[in-house]
């Protein structure tokens, strides 16, 4: 099987009901300033955990990866234990992604592209680095301590302990492998911005994700590589942030070239990314291109204490 567990949680980006702007509706401007005022006022809770799956469609299939993540706010450490299934794993592995077979054709040499496993990912499988509470260039946060991604045995043998939920009995997983994978899929470097740094232009109030929201339309005045954020959607009640859209998300390519939409969901009072989608198909290689990726963050919950060891790096 490929989905471990059952997303009830995940909502899709939906389509925009657009609402008319009030005469006494604030500047573009003091929208951006509140909504990044909305980001400062938040009382972070120690921990995070929740479930990741990354979705995406190649050659006409589904594939899905999972991991578990925990987020400990004081360092800002990421812990990401990837959920493997021994047998899909091993299906996955098989062979090889594709083969390429060149002949002559009319005196012109053609390469034909053989898929020899149905069942292989279309790129490497990295852990996304992602805080669940990032607010993409918004908010400037202190540097994180180093990350951790997937956890590796300890020199014992024994795992690190499991997470402690208090607000929600515990989640039922299947035991994961632990493993580590190559280099992480990093956000890419944001910087706080501030007003001067993007023409800011208010679209209108739309209803998006459920919530009435103004929508900004954001031109960096320079560096565009450095100032990506180029839409956001901003609650008209309270000014927390319900949506926005980046041009490039982690480092390298073709990730950051892609435009990607975050959607935010609620929790304890606090926005969450729940979504990341991109609609702009990825060429990974010659002939691998991928639609639909979409990172899925599901399950949130928030333990009073997590051990040391869950955010340690083990050799």
């Amino acid at each position: 099987m490929r989905q471990p567990f059952v997303v009830a949680s995940v909502v899709a980006l939906v389509g925009l009901a657009v609402v008319p702007v009030r005469a006494d509706a604030p500047s573009a401007d003091a929208i951006f300033s509140a909504a990044k005022a909305a980001w400062r006022m938040r009382a972070e809770v120690p921990f995070v955990a929740f479930n990741l799956r990354e979705r995406y469609e190649w050659r006409g299939r589904t594939h899905d990866n999972w991991w578990q993540v925990a987020y400990r706010d004081r360092d800002r450490a990421l812990a990401l234990r990837r959920t493997i299934v021994a047998e899909d794993e091993a299906k996955r592995l098989r062979g090889s992604a594709i083969t390429l077979n060149f002949h002559i054709h009319k005196g012109t040499i053609k390469a034909d592209a053989l898929d020899t496993n149905r069942d292989a990912d279309a790129f490497p499988i990295l852990d996304p680095q992602i805080d669940p509470d990032a607010s993409f260039g918004l908010l400037r946060r202190e540097p994180k301590a180093e990350l951790v991604g997937a956890l590796g045995p300890s020199p014992s043998g024994n795992e690190p302990a499991p997470m402690r939920a208090t607000s929600a009995p515990p989640i039922a997983l299947p035991s994961p492998s632990v493993v580590a994978t190559e280099k992480p899929l990093r956000e890419v470097g944001h910087i706080e911005v501030v007003a001067r740094d993007y023409a800011i232009a208010l679209a209108g109030i739309e209803r998006v994700r459920g919530s009435e929201a103004y929508h900004l339309m954001l031109t960096p005045l320079r560096d565009p590589h450095v100032y990506r954020l180029r839409d956001l959607w901003v609650d008209t009640r309270d000014y927390a942030t319900v949506q926005l859209a980046v041009q490039g998300l982690f480092e390298g390519k073709p990730y950051a070239d892609a435009r990607w939409t975050v959607g935010y969901t609620r929790v304890g009072g606090r926005s969450y990314v729940q979504q990341i989608r991109t609609e702009d198909p990825l060429r990974f290689g010659l002939d691998r291109v991928v639609t639909g990726l979409e990172f899925d963050f599901v399950a949130y919950d928030f333990p009073t204490a997590l051990s040391p060891m869950t955010f340690a790096r083990l050799l």
